[in-house]
């Protein structure tokens, strides 16, 4: 990654030993532009200076520790944004929480193995990448048209396709989640400026998937293998740092980064309960369940009674029973008895609900069609060199 323009990394650590194995670990990068310091107040003097896409600190160090160095980075408008990994070999939780609360974006073990903290470090890269590329598309659309920048739901269009040429069908499921999004804050009464909030970060809330591999983002998660699913799992991570960038959106940015805590404690990333959820996060928990139940081909009612009973545990009750009220009344396929899936998720067994077509206007499959093992594979043959539009419906409970 990053071939074509260069890294900047700022190693802060009064352990040169430390410092001199990371540094020879990033010369085998030569696009790679390496600065240590020995600690913070220097790290500091530095990074104003080389503005680096990427700080790794040492958290015991002389003078200013890590975290207090991490809040001076974060207090500083030119490197506000630069990642920060804090390096540690103390396990207490509550110095992980001090240590989020003032900036870090992520705390790492000094005895962590080096292919799991290399690992880290790239996705971080990946991720300063993404920021600098979005931030140079927001400029660029400034100078072609003003218009267009100020005009924040053609912005989110934008993003919306974005998201769907990395992982095809994305933009029907953010408009789908845009409308139990909008039903399930007018039913719980949440005011229009918070509503506007929960419902971006609904449209967007698979947006960090652009920042993972292109063999996990489009895969579906039930067939991973653990290590792969763990990768996935960061998508909601680098989804609200990406929403992050964008001033106002920070309740949206922690929606997204929540998106998959439970109800009762159980969930990821922080394993948060109940009210400490933040409220979008609970109602994008439902919305991320009800796709899931779609897409696993059980028949409606089972479905409903799927939502229904996860209140309390998945889902805040209010959340679920709200959900389950919309399949009921507004969502229009479950009301056919069909559901939109992606073309990785079809199985054989299922009943197609509508005709299956080709970008080149060719019928592939026609409504009503029950999939074999063999049709899946010309499908997803046929979609590399000509792709499916419109999406995959199948009929709900025919698997």
């Amino acid at each position: 990654m990053m071939e074509n323009q260069p890294v900047r990394i700022l190693l802060v650590d009064d352990d040169t030993n430390y410092r001199g194995a990371f540094a020879k670990f990033f010369a085998r990068y030569p696009n790679f532009e390496v600065q240590e310091a020995p600690n913070g107040h220097e790290g500091l003097r530095l990074a104003k200076e080389f503005k680096p896409d990427l700080i790794l600190s040492d958290y015991q160090m002389p003078a200013l520790d890590g975290i207090e160095f991490c809040r001076s980075v974060r207090g500083t408008p030119e490197i506000t944004s630069t990642i920060f990994l804090l390096l540690t070999i103390e396990k207490d939780e509550q110095l992980k929480a001090k240590a989020f609360e003032h900036g870090v974006d992520d705390y790492i073990e000094k005895s962590t193995s080096p292919v799991v903290l290399t690992g880290k470090i790239r996705a971080f890269l990946r991720i300063k990448q993404l920021q600098n590329e979005l931030v140079a598309e927001k400029e660029k659309l400034a100078s072609v048209n003003q218009t267009l920048e100020k005009n924040f739901k053609e912005l989110t269009e934008i993003l919306l396709k974005i998201i769907d040429l990395k992982v095809p069908g994305a933009a029907d499921r953010a408009r789908s989640a845009k409308e139990v999004a909008r039903f399930i804050c007018k039913k719980i009464g949440i005011d229009e400026e918070e509503k506007d909030k929960i419902v971006f970060s609904a449209q967007l809330h698979e947006i960090g998937k652009i920042g993972l591999p292109d063999t996990i983002a489009d895969k579906d998660k039930g067939k991973m293998v653990m290590n792969d699913r763990s990768i996935y799992n960061q998508h909601p991570v680098i989804g609200s740092l990406v929403i992050s960038t964008i001033s106002g959106f920070k309740r949206s940015a922690d929606t997204i980064y929540h998106q998959y805590e439970n109800y009762d404690g159980s969930g990821i990333p922080d394993g948060l309960i109940g009210e400490e959820i933040p409220v979008g996060a609970r109602i994008l928990r439902g919305i991320v369940l009800q796709g899931d139940l779609c897409r696993s081909g059980h028949p409606r009612e089972e479905i409903i009674r799927e939502i229904r009973q996860a209140g309390n545990r998945i889902l805040d009750p209010v959340v679920s029973a709200s959900v389950a009220e919309f399949i009921i009344e507004k969502d229009k396929d479950f009301a056919r008895n069909k559901c939109k899936i992606a073309l990785e998720e079809l199985k054989e067994g299922m009943t197609i609900a509508e005709d299956i077509y080709a970008a080149s206007g060719i019928k592939l499959i026609p409504q009503g069609t029950r999939i074999q093992g063999h049709m899946i594979k010309v499908l997803m043959d046929r979609n590399d060199s000509d792709p499916i539009i419109g999406g995959v419906y199948v009929m709900v409970g025919t698997k």
